[in-house]
C-alpha cells in the first residue's frame, strides 16, 4: 500500500512548509527586538533614559520653573544638574539632532542644516542638506525575494515557491480534509500547483523596478543607542530624528522621526481640502495650491448616475503609479532602441516612424511629470506638482447622514459630525493584484455650508511597512508598537499641522487639536516603552514644543507684527483646559513637565535621566534679506542687465560672497565656485570683513547680529574646507533677538527694485515677518536660542557650557562602554568623581 508512505511524506512536507513560511528572509533581517531582561538592565551602572524636546528653550523653561509652573523640572534642577544646551551652527533641528544622536559635528556627521549650497556644473543652487530625495532602483533580487517566503507568496514575487506551496496545501486539503484517494489528491494538487506557477509567472513583475519617491538620510554615522546595542546594551528609540534609512543592529529598536516622508514623498506632509465653495475652481485631478504643501479641490453634491440622494464623488490621491511609470519607461526604451537601429528604423514606413516618435515623446512627457527624482519635483517641499493624474487613487464619497456626514475613503466609511475628527482611516492603494501599499489618514468635516472636508497627510501605515521606506528598524517594530496600543499612529517625521496653519488652510483651533492628538499618542508610545523591560537605553523625542512655538508666538509676543491683543486673549480648549491663545506656549511647556514626571517615576536607583533639546526659541519679528545686505556692504553685485533678483542675477565677476539657506554665507571662492574670484589666500581676510560688518549692522538703531562664525577650523570632517564637497557654509551669521534670515534668502533670493534704466537694483535689507510662522531659532545665535539640559545626576559643567555634542558620549559613558573615536566631545563627568 502506498498511502502510508505518502501520508508520512505529506506530514514531512507539511513540517517543511511551516518552517518555510515562518523563516524570515535575509533582506528583512535588519534587526530584532532584544530578549526580555530585568527592568534594572544588565549594566552595573543602571539604565540611561534620554528624553528630547524639540525646541525647548532654556530661557523660557527657567522662567516658568521660577514661576512654579514646572514642578518636575524644578525638582530635577535641584537634585541634579540643569542649564542651557548650546546647539550647532546653525541652531536648526536637522543639524542639532544629528549632532545629539551621533556625538559628531555637522561636517563629520554629514548634516549641516536643512539647506545647503550645491555647485552643479556652471551654477550654484540650493538643495536639501538633511535628506536625499531620489529615485530608488529596486534590484531584481529584492523584487523577487523580498522578505520571508510567506511575504513572497502574498506579494506574488516568487512563482516557484507559490506553485510548490499551492501543491502542498492542495495535497493536504484533498487527502486529509476532504478524504479523497491518494492518487486523486496527488493529481489535483499537481494541477493546481502548476496552474499557480503558470499564472504567477505570466503575470509579470508584481513589484515596481523603480520608486520615484524614496527619501534617503544624509546622516552618515550611527546614533548613540545603536552604538550601545552594538556593544551589548539593548535600546529603544522613539520618534528618533534623522535616524531613518540607516542600517540597524541586533538589540536596537528604532521608531523613526524627523525626516520620514508621507506616502506621496512629501517631506513636510501633503494635505487636501475638498470644498463646495463656488470660489474654488480646481477640480480633480488638478487642484488649487494652498501654500507650499496643500491642495484644494472643488466638489459638489450631485445625484449619482444610478439615482439616489445627492452626494460627493471624488478621489483620494496617493503615491505615483510606480508600475505605470515602469511601463512607460520600458516603452520609451523600446522605441529608442528601434531608433538607434538605423536598419530597423529605415525599414519602417513614414507614418509608422512618425507615430512611434510621437509615442516616445508622449512617454517622455508623462515620465517627466511622474518619474523624476522628487528633489526636482518638490520645489522645496511641494508635492509632485498639483496635478494628480499620475497618482494612485481610491474613491472618496460623502453622503449626508442627518446632521452628520458619512465619509468613505476607499472601502472604509465613518460617520463624522461637523467639527469632529475621525479616527484613522486605512487606505489601500492596489498597484496590481500582487502589489499594494497601505496608508493611514484622518479627516474632519470643517463646515457644512459650504461643505468643507479636511483630509490630513497620507502617512505610512506602521502595521504594514513598505520595503522602500520603512518607518522603523527592524521594519516590524512599528507594527509591534501599534499592536500593543491597539491602533495605528502618526509616522510622518514632521508631526503637527504647522504648514497647514501657516498657509491658512486651517485655523488655530484645528492646529491645536492636532498638536494635542500628536502629544497624546507619543505619550502612549513612551509610557508603553517605559514598561518594556528589554532596554538599557531608552531615547524618546517629543516635537510639540517646537511646533507650538513656531506658530503661536504671534499671540505670545506683544511686539510681533501680527500681534492682536483681542485675538491673543481669545479663549480656546487645549489639553482639556480653557485658556487663551497666548497661554498655549506655557501650556506646552507644562505638558513637557508632565512627561518629565513620568520619566522620573520610572527611574531605578542606579538609572540616569538626561533631558535635551536641539535648540531654543525666540520671536521672529524681522527678516533680513542677506543677499541685499551683502550688496549694500559691497560684497555682492547684480548684473547690469538683471531684471530680477536671486543667484541667477548675480554678477559673479564682481561678487565676493552670497547667501542661501538659514544664515549661511559662502565665498565666491576661486577654484571652487564656477566663476570664483576670491583667492584662497584672501579667504580669511574677506570672511573677517563680512563678520565685522554683520556685527556692526543696525536696523533703525537696533542690533541685528549677535554672532558671526567662520566654520573653517570650527568643524572638521572627511571633506576639506574650501572644496565643493565640504558640507557646511563658510560663515554662519547668528542673528540677534527677534531677527532671522528672510524667507526669500532661503533659496538664494534677493528682493529687487527698478533702477533708472529699467534694470534690477537691490531692494530693502530689512522687512517685517509677514508669515504666521511667527517664532523661530534657525539662523539665530546658538547661545541666544539655547535648548535645555537636565541630568538626574549632578555633573560638572564643562568649559564653554553644555553642548549638544555632550549627550552621546555621556550616555555611553554611563553604560561603561567604549566611546567611538569620531565623537567630538568628552562625556560629562559626574560631580564628585
Amino acid at each position: 500500500m502506498l498511502h502510508r508512505p505518502l501520508a508520512r511524506a505529506a506530514r514531512a512536507l507539511a513540517a517543511v512548509l511551516v518552517v518555510l513560511l515562518l523563516a524570515p528572509g535575509p533582506s528583512l533581517a535588519v534587526g530584532a527586538p532584544a530578549p526580555k531582561q530585568d527592568a534594572g538592565g544588565a549594566s552595573a551602572r543602571g539604565r540611561v533614559l534620554v528624553v528630547g524636546f524639540d525646541g525647548a528653550d532654556w530661557r523660557t523653561t527657567e522662567r516658568l520653573m521660577d514661576e512654579g509652573l514646572l514642578p518636575n523640572l524644578a525638582k530635577l534642577r535641584e537634585s541634579g544638574s540643569a542649564g542651557p544646551l548650546v546647539s550647532t551652527e546653525p541652531a536648526e533641528s536637522a543639524a542639532g539632532w544629528a549632532a545629539i544622536n551621533t556625538g559628531a559635528n555637522p561636517a563629520r556627521n554629514g548634516v549641516p542644516s536643512f539647506v545647503e549650497r550645491v555647485i552643479d556644473g556652471g551654477s550654484v543652487r540650493p538643495d536639501f542638506a538633511h535628506v536625499d530625495p531620489r529615485t530608488l532602483d529596486v534590484t531584481e533580487g529584492a523584487r523577487a525575494g523580498q522578505g520571508s517566503a510567506l511575504e513572497r507568496i502574498l506579494n506574488g514575487t516568487d512563482p516557484i515557491v507559490l506553485g510548490v506551496v499551492t501543491l502542498l496545501v492542495a495535497l493536504l486539503l484533498f487527502r486529509f480534509v476532504l478524504r479523497a484517494s491518494t492518487p486523486l489528491a496527488v493529481v489535483i494538487a499537481a494541477l493546481l500547483g502548476a496552474g499557480a506557477w503558470f499564472a504567477s509567472s505570466s503575470a509579470g513583475p508584481g513589484v515596481p523596478a523603480r520608486i520615484p519617491t524614496y527619501v534617503g538620510n544624509e546622516v552618515r554615522l550611527d546614533g548613540f543607542w545603536v552604538e550601545a546595542a552594538r556593544q551589548g546594551h539593548p535600546s529603544i528609540a522613539l520618534q528618533a530624528p534623522m535616524a531613518f534609512d540607516r542600517p540597524g543592529v541586533d538589540g536596537a529598536r528604532t521608531l523613526y522621526g524627523l525626516g520620514v516622508p508621507d506616502v506621496r514623498g512629501s517631506i513636510n506632509g501633503d494635505w487636501t481640502i475638498y470644498s463646495t465653495d463656488q470660489l474654488v475652481t480646481g477640480r480633480v485631478p488638478v487642484g488649487e495650491e494652498v501654500g507650499s504643501t496643500g491642495t484644494r479641490f472643488r466638489v459638489d453634491f450631485e445625484e449619482p448616475d444610478g439615482g439616489g440622494e445627492p452626494r460627493i464623488d471624488s478621489f483620494v490621491y496617493g503615491p505615483i503609479d510606480f508600475l505605470k511609470a515602469d511601463r512607460l519607461r520600458a516603452r520609451w526604451e523600446e522605441i529608442a532602441a528601434i531608433q538607434n537601429d538605423m536598419e530597423a528604423w529605415n525599414a519602417l514606413g513614414f507614418q509608422e516612424s512618425n507615430e512611434l516618435a510621437e509615442e516616445k515623446d508622449d512617454c517622455a512627457k508623462e515620465l517627466a511629470q511622474m518619474d523624476q527624482p522628487i528633489r526636482e519635483a518638490l520645489k522645496w517641499n511641494r508635492p509632485l506638482g498639483k496635478s494628480y493624474r499620475h497618482r494612485m487613487q481610491v474613491p472618496l464619497v460623502v453622503e449626508p447622514a442627518g446632521d452628520a456626514f458619512d465619509v468613505t475613503l476607499g472601502t472604509e466609511t465613518k460617520t463624522l459630525e461637523v467639527g469632529a475628527w475621525s479616527d484613522f482611516y486605512t487606505v489601500r492603494f492596489e498597484f496590481s493584484s500582487s502589489f499594494a501599499m497601505s496608508a493611514i489618514t484622518r479627516a474632519k468635516v470643517v463646515a457644512a455650508e459650504p461643505f468643507e472636508l479636511y483630509l490630513d497627510t497620507l502617512q505610512y501605515d506602521p502595521r504594514e511597512p513598505s520595503f522602500w521606506q520603512p518607518t522603523s528598524d527592524p521594519p516590524s517594530f512599528a507594527g509591534q508598537l501599534s499592536a500593543k496600543l491597539g491602533a495605528p499612529y502618526e509616522t510622518l517625521g514632521w508631526g503637527c499641522m504647522t504648514n497647514q496653519l501657516k498657509d491658512r488652510g486651517v485655523d488655530p483651533e484645528i492646529f491645536l487639536e492636532d498638536v494635542e492628538f500628536t502629544m497624546r499618542w507619543r505619550r502612549k508610545l513612551f509610557e508603553e516603552s517605559l514598561t518594556d523591560g528589554a532596554w538599557e537605553v531608552l531615547y524618546a523625542v517629543f516635537s510639540t514644543t517646537d511646533r507650538i512655538q513656531h506658530m503661536m508666538y504671534r499671540y505670545y509676543d506683544p511686539g510681533h507684527p501680527y500681534y492682536d491683543p483681542e485675538e491673543a486673549s481669545r479663549e480656546i480648549t487645549f489639553f482639556g483646559e480653557t485658556m487663551t491663545l497666548a497661554d498655549t506656549i506655557p501650556a506646552i511647556y507644562r505638558q513637557m513637565d508632565s512627561v518629565v514626571g513620568d520619566a522620573v517615576a520610572a527611574l531605578g536607583a542606579e538609572d540616569t535621566l538626561l533631558l535635551c533639546a536641539d535648540h531654543g526659541f525666540t520671536s521672529y519679528r524681522r527678516g533680513v534679506n542677506v543677499n541685499n545686505w551683502l550688496a549694500a556692504e559691497g560684497f555682492l553685485t547684480l548684473r547690469d542687465d538683471a531684471t530680477s533678483g536671486g543667484l541667477g542675477s548675480i554678477d559673479w565677476s564682481k561678487t565676493q560672497a552670497y547667501s542661501l539657506g538659514l544664515g549661511m554665507v559662502y565665498l565666491n571662492l576661486e577654484g571652487r565656485e564656477p566663476d570664483g574670484i576670491v583667492p584662497m589666500a584672501d579667504a580669511d581676510a574677506v570672511m573677517d570683513r563680512i563678520c565685522a560688518a554683520f556685527l556692526a549692522a543696525r536696523d533703525e538703531g537696533r542690533v541685528v547680529g549677535s554672532s558671526a562664525v567662520k566654520i573653517k577650523g570650527l568643524y572638521e570632517g572627511p571633506e576639506e574646507w574650501g572644496t565643493a564637497e565640504f558640507p557646511c557654509s563658510d560663515i554662519m551669521l547668528g542673528f540677534a533677538e527677534y531677527y532671522r534670515t528672510s524667507w526669500s534668502t532661503v533659496d538664494g533670493g534677493m528682493p529687487v527694485g527698478q533702477g533708472p534704466n529699467g534694470n534690477a537694483v537691490p531692494g530693502a535689507v530689512y522687512e517685517d515677518n509677514d508669515s504666521l510662522w511667527s517664532g523661530d531659532h534657525a539662523s539665530n545665535d546658538p547661545r541666544l536660542v539655547s535648548g535645555i539640559f537636565f541630568s538626574s545626576r549632578p555633573v560638572v559643567i564643562p568649559e564653554g557650557g553644555y553642548s549638544v555634542l555632550h549627550i552621546a558620549p555621556t550616555v555611553l559613558d554611563r553604560l561603561g562602554v567604549e566611546i567611538p573615536e569620531h565623537f567630538d566631545a568628552a562625556p560629562l563627568a559626574l560631580a564628585g568623581e
